[in-house]
């Protein structure tokens, strides 16, 4: 029997970081038990379609972005190049429009709520993806207990987070993208501890009950 190689663990980052804006989705309530696997292949079909759609209809190339499976949900690093007021001033209602079209075509279990978290900064690639403070970060963002809770007591298809960051650069010099509609959350991740903004989005676009900060 031929003895597996030892992986190559030599392996150096291929290029110097980039800067990249950082927009991690996830699908809420994945694994619930009333979803077969055909439901969640449905669900992960449509999380993929409904980002593409978003992200076309106001002007950023999908072919231009890296992307990488989160399993239940999808990593999208965009290329600097982009105006990043666009992420918080068309891009939330542009997913919740088509989160809407594929719910209304879909069973209870193949519908889609989504969890977006927003963020920027430097991502190093090798030859096995990325890795970065930054995307750590989001992931912390994305992942956090108080998005969970926005998500629960809302009732649309849509919880946004952007980092402290990107509110304090991009959100509240923007009329556009509605300041008045973010809250001020504190997330609290394994060795994380940050201010966030949540919005809701859907069924009133944040005029459901908002999470305390």
């Amino acid at each position: 029997m031929r003895k597996r190689p030892f992986p190559d663990c030599s392996a150096e980052p291929v290029a110097d970081p980039v800067h990249h804006t950082i927009l991690a989705l996830a699908i809420e309530g994945f694994s619930a038990p009333d979803r077969t696997t055909m439901h969640r292949l449905a669900v992960r079909a449509g999380i993929y379609r409904v980002a593409e759609q978003a992200l076309s209809a106001v002007g950023v190339e999908w072919e231009e972005c890296h992307r990488a499976d989160l399993g239940d949900g999808v990593l999208i690093l965009v290329p600097a190049g982009y105006p990043k007021a666009v992420f918080t001033e068309l891009v939330p209602a542009e997913l919740t429009a088509f989160l809407a079209v594929h719910n209304a075509a879909r069973v209870r279990p193949e519908r889609i709520r989504l969890r977006v978290a927003l963020h920027a900064g430097e991502v190093s690639y090798d030859v096995h993806g990325t890795t970065g403070a930054a995307i750590v970060h989001t992931f912390r963002l994305l992942r956090s207990r108080v998005l969970e809770d926005a998500v629960a007591c809302a009732g649309g298809d849509l919880a946004l987070i952007a980092s402290a960051w990107f509110y304090d650069e991009i959100i509240r010099h923007s009329p556009v993208s509605r300041p008045d509609l973010f809250r001020q959350v504190l997330v609290q991740e394994k060795e994380t501890a940050a201010h966030g903004w949540v919005r809701l989005l859907g069924s009133g676009d944040g005029a459901r009950r908002q999470p305390a900060g």
